[in-house]
């Protein structure tokens, strides 16, 4: 029998110098927690699933590694420590009314396709602090996020700080329900507010509505945006909501950590268990947060004990990361732009020298750079094949990018789509012979062809609730039904000559697609006023 010496995808093993490195940055930060007075605390690795359902808040159930025990109980592997740690202070400390201070320290665990290659399993410190609801409390976890990230030598981070009864209270007072209060969630965490809008057009939402779901977008900045923020709701909910966090910057200002903090309205969270303050640590080198934490008062009360509490996890794996890319700190000056090579990076270079962001470099056709930069403005530009677009993006190696949106969707990567560049135009459609159609509207088993094998499961699956047996090609996939292949074909539909001479038609269209700006989530916080200021420039020229 072979030997099976590689790791699982998504694990890896640690050894040596590297390992040292890691044990260091442990090290510190517990030896910080433990000097703050928060006591040790461990939680069991998997726990029934049921922690972790819906009830609960946490993570989606796809989501979650899943195994039977001996008598047949769903159990699950970690995936969020905060439900453990709740679970465990209800259970030990009922009828304690103190203050409880816990830390901790161990791995969680990720089980989902959307990490591309990324860590399934993460080491997690972090701490709990239960039974206090004040401003005070608020800011001591603030100050230990701060603490716990200079602690190890990282510099350049920031804290973003939101609050999640904002986004609650104005959807309650627009009247939303439920599956439309989640579906704007999604898109306004994500800063993908264009789509948004299309949403709330087809969902018939009053533009008075949808105005100020938009506005979201503006709210982000340091104090001055509270005002903004107050003036643009009327419910009472929303207005406590800057209420608190008024409080908190004057608490996080008289501590002297304002310096590492600023606030964003439109920072949400899939954990439905918060219930207030929310926040997230960036730097550079990472494509997600390094430090998330937040208020969740009605946590305990699932597991008997009524007493509110907050705390935040550091993922050390992603420290890591970025005390890696910290020793390149001069990159960190520039602004970097991945174009799609061809005709979107000839139309993307005309739109930003209409905002007076040029690069004379990249004229030159006999150049073979890689890598073009205006020293002047501090930005850089490189070209790729659209499939890397997101990819450079996700992680950190470009900040900013432009690709078609049909590559957005069949990649599924990580990045904020932050605006419709409106050129590029075409369609995604279901094509093939005109006798195909009666197959589709029977919902019979059908071949599909197509380049986008993602973007065709999402849509048959999902949207037309029919089985399909879905087959890749990388070339022509017009040859498909031509050569009984497949019934139908998924593609790119711009003029629909090829089709007509190929005695193919459009059955059906998926949806619009143009060129998308898109951006790497951190760099959106850590460089949010520059990549701000160019996205409202080119709003103008392209409205």
């Amino acid at each position: 029998m072979k030997q099976l010496l590689h790791t699982p995808d998504g694990v890896r093993d640690i050894y040596g110098e590297e390992y040292n490195r890691k044990l260091n940055v442990e090290n510190a930060i517990h030896e910080l927690f433990t000097g703050n007075g928060y006591q040790n605390i461990q939680t069991p690795g998997f726990e029934y699933f049921d922690l972790f359902g819906y009830d609960i808040g946490t993570v989606d159930s796809k989501e979650l590694y899943k195994f039977t025990d001996n008598e047949g109980r769903t159990m699950v592997l970690r995936s969020d420590f905060t439900p453990s740690i709740a679970r465990c202070a209800a259970k030990y400390f009922l009828d304690d009314e103190k203050t409880l201070r816990f830390t901790y320290k161990g791995n969680a665990f990720a089980n989902t396709a959307e990490l591309q290659g990324k860590l399934k399993e993460t080491t997690q410190m972090g701490v709990e602090l239960i039974g206090e609801d004040s401003i005070e409390a608020d800011v001591e976890i603030i100050r230990l996020a701060v603490e716990s990230l200079k602690a190890v030598g990282l510099e350049g981070f920031k804290i973003c700080i939101g609050n999640v009864e904002y986004f609650k209270g104005l959807c309650e007072e627009l009247k939303f329900d439920h599956d439309v209060e989640i579906t704007l969630r999604d898109y306004v965490s994500n800063k993908n507010f264009f789509e948004a809008a299309d949403f709330m057009d087809n969902s018939d939402i009053d533009k008075a509505s949808e105005e100020k779901i938009l506005a979201i977008n503006e709210l982000v900045g340091d104090e001055k945006m509270f005002e903004k923020a107050y003036s643009l709701v009327g419910n009472s909910r929303s207005k406590a909501a800057v209420d608190r966090l008024k409080n908190v910057y004057e608490a996080v200002k008289a501590a002297d950590l304002s310096e590492f903090v600023y606030f964003d309205l439109g920072m949400l969270s899939k954990y439905n268990y918060y219930t207030g303050m929310i926040f997230k640590g960036y730097a550079l080198g990472n494509g997600d947060a390094i430090v998330k934490g937040g208020r969740y008062d009605n946590l305990l009360e699932q597991f008997g004990k009524k007493a509110p509490a907050i705390g935040f996890v550091v993922v050390i794996d992603s420290v890591l990361n970025a005390l890696n890319r910290q020793d390149s700190k001069s990159d960190n000056e520039y602004l970097t732009f991945a174009l799609t090579k061809g005709r979107l990076a000839s139309k993307t270079l005309e739109l930003l020298e209409s905002i007076g962001i040029t690069c004379d470099e990249m004229k030159d056709k006999d150049t073979r750079k890689l890598i073009f930069v205006n020293e002047d403005l501090k930005l850089k530009f490189f070209l790729s094949k659209g499939p890397d677009v997101p990819t450079y993006v996700e992680h950190g190696a470009a900040d900013i990018g432009v690709v078609g949106k049909d590559t957005i969707m069949e990649e599924g990567r990580r990045v904020y789509e932050v605006l419709d560049l409106k050129f590029g135009k075409c369609r995604m459609c279901v094509c093939g012979p005109h006798e195909a159609e009666e197959l589709l509207k029977h919902h019979e088993m059908i071949r599909v062809c197509s380049k986008y094998p993602v973007i065709a499961k999402d849509y048959f699956y999902n949207k037309k609730h029919q089985t399909v047996d879905i087959i890749k090609l990388n070339g022509s996939v017009e040859l498909g039904p031509i050569v009984k292949l497949g019934d139908v074909i998924v593609d790119i539909v711009e003029t629909g000559s090829t089709l007509r001479e190929n005695g193919l038609e459009v059955l059906e269209e998926i949806c619009n697609l143009s060129a998308r700006m898109i951006v790497n989530p951190v760099s959106m916080q850590i460089h949010g006023d520059k990549i701000r200021n160019i996205i409202e420039r080119l709003k103008d020229k392209i409205d």
